[in-house]
């Protein structure tokens, strides 16, 4: 997902010897070709030791780092001029020590957009915009939790949760798409309970 932090990163362009912490800068929709399958290789950005900055001084500058004050318990901060294409195959989950709130995934993209355009973008209109994949990959975590539990395996768990959220209900719209909605979600996953508990 989005602002997972992960370790032992090396990061094509930056010097070899400054492989440590990367953070996740590509958006859920564009690293999957298929849904299921990361594509080769994702945008990252070196996460690094930075200098404290306190919440009241992030609206006025230091607009080249997304700062991560409870990382690891110390002060560090996304640096986006130190980015590139990292293989997607080494992103272990044993390698991932962070993942970031909803909030602060809002709060990483808002401030990587100012970067490269100096616009400010709302993170209440970026909530709007994530809200359908946030909800689908809550979902696509039950989903597969679940099925794991039951003795399915991961990734055929996670091909068959992208099967049905993008196969049409019996009114004929794809789940995927109802997931827009904010007033069809509750009902969404409900059918997705269903599904699981009934086949």
């Amino acid at each position: 997902m989005t602002g997972d932090v992960f370790d032992g990163m090396t990061i094509p362009g930056l010097p070899p010897e400054s492989e440590g912490l990367g953070i996740v800068l590509t958006h859920p929709c564009s690293m999957r070709a298929d849904g299921v399958r990361l594509i080769p290789r994702l945008h990252i950005a070196r996460v690094a030791a930075n200098q404290q900055i306190p919440l009241g001084k992030w609206t006025d500058g230091h607009f080249k780092v997304m700062p991560l004050p409870e990382l690891d318990g110390g002060h560090y901060a996304a640096r986006f001029e130190q980015m590139g294409l990292v293989e997607s195959a080494s992103l272990l989950p044993e390698k991932r020590i962070a993942c970031l709130s909803p909030y602060g995934i809002h709060l990483l993209q808002q401030r990587f957009i100012w970067y490269l355009t100096r616009f400010l973008v709302p993170t209440h209109r970026l909530a709007e915009a994530t809200a359908p994949v946030f909800e689908e990959a809550e979902m696509e975590e039950e989903w597969v939790t679940r099925a794991i539990q039951g003795g399915a395996a991961r990734d055929a768990s996670t091909a068959a949760f992208h099967k049905w959220v993008r196969s049409p209900d019996e009114s004929g719209k794809l789940p995927q798409e109802q997931l827009a909605d904010p007033q069809r979600r509750a009902g969404v996953r409900r059918a997705m309970r269903h599904h699981l508990a009934h086949g």
